[in-house]
């Protein structure tokens, strides 16, 4: 039985436990890991604690999960990153390579988000961010599904026009600016939703950017998901 750590929720303790057994490599990379079932057995916990913790390990890249197939351990040596990147806007990348961009807005909501997320923007259990989901177009073709996450300081865009460029308005309406972040690149497949809306076959490999950035003074702006199809967009970083 799984015993809860000191100051920590049931289901950290399980994702550090699983992560051990990843560095002792008792799963090993490119292997699956017992599935939720058997899991759930070997700790008696619930399926929420299970299904909180493979979460927690998926959003830091320790794994990644097939549709389908079952859970693996991700190959980080796969993944790059960068720090204290200069951000641009995906729109202003579009444009550089003369190409047109569309936006259309498919949901804006209220979230109290993950436990990464509400670190990175100092917010307690009781605040919620406000969460964008929107698809982008290059010349009428879809070829980015986009979430973007942001503190609740930022409540007057859910009346905005989000489907005009997102620097554009923080600039306008609050005179804030993008700065410096790191950014994550990796490989993922496409979800059944994501194969729909990106006109792609279910299981296709997909570009994952997970973006943090902050603004010039220093303070966290904004978090970013982006499901790209490499074949229609190619992402370079200067040096």
């Amino acid at each position: 039985m799984l015993k809860k750590a000191e100051h920590l929720p049931l289901y950290v303790s399980l994702a550090n436990i699983i992560k051990e057994r990843i560095n002792n490599q008792q799963y090993q990379v490119g292997s699956s890991i017992p599935s939720e079932a058997e899991l759930r057995e070997e700790f008696a916990v619930s399926r929420t604690t299970v299904r909180k913790a493979l979460k927690l390990l998926t959003d830091q890249n320790i794994l990644i999960k097939l549709p389908g197939k079952g859970t693996y351990v991700s190959d980080n040596r796969n993944e790059i990153k960068t720090k204290k990147h200069q951000f641009s806007s995906l729109t202003d990348s579009v444009e550089r390579a003369g190409k047109n961009m569309a936006t259309r807005l498919i949901s804006i909501e209220d979230t109290y988000g993950t436990d990464e997320q509400r670190a990175f923007f100092h917010l307690d259990a009781t605040e919620q961010l406000i969460a964008i989901n929107r698809l982008r177009y290059i010349d009428d073709v879809p070829f980015c599904l986009e979430w973007i996450w942001l503190p609740p300081k930022f409540d007057q865009l859910k009346s905005a026009d989000l489907n005009r460029p997102l620097y554009q308005l923080l600039k306008e309406q609050f005179a804030t600016i993008p700065s410096t972040g790191r950014k994550t690149f990796k490989i993922a497949f496409a979800t059944k939703e994501e194969s729909v809306l990106l006109n792609v076959d279910q299981n296709s490999p997909l570009m994952l950017i997970k973006d943090f950035v902050y603004d010039e003074k220093g303070q966290p702006l904004h978090i970013t998901s982006q499901i790209l199809r490499s074949d229609k967009l190619t992402y370079a970083i200067d040096h």
